[in-house]
């Protein structure tokens, strides 16, 4: 008898659930205004389609991440400043962007120093 009484908590409380899950989901997109920062290893740069290829670290795992400047990107160097063709494979570089559909497009790059070499002994 007990288990007739529960079945029907049971599939009250799934449907809440599922309920609870959908709206959450159902939530529109962020706007395409959210910028993003992103800390990577410049794994390579097309000037002429102008576009930067960024190895990132996700767990355990390497992601690359395409993102696209132009030429009103904002770029710093602890010199100074420079142009985005400028970036070499290997740079260590803080990107803010933002996305709209499947286009990470840059707003700023950081270009950040070396990091110290020798390490603990």
């Amino acid at each position: 008898m007990r288990k007739r009484a529960q079945a029907p908590l049971f599939a009250v409380a799934v449907i809440g659930v599922l309920g609870f899950l959908d709206q959450g989901l159902a939530q529109p997109a962020s706007p395409a205004s959210d910028k993003v920062t992103l800390t990577a290893t410049v794994r390579s740069i097309d000037a002429q389609a102008r576009t930067l290829d960024l190895v990132t670290g996700v767990g355990y795992a390497l992601r690359v991440v395409r993102i696209t400047f132009a030429d009103r990107a904002e770029m710093k160097t602890p010199s100074g400043t420079a142009a985005p063709a400028q970036l070499k494979p290997g740079d260590r570089v803080r990107v803010e962007y933002t996305t709209a559909g499947t286009v990470n497009t840059a707003t700023t790059i950081e270009v950040l120093p070396p990091p110290a070499t020798g390490g603990a002994r």
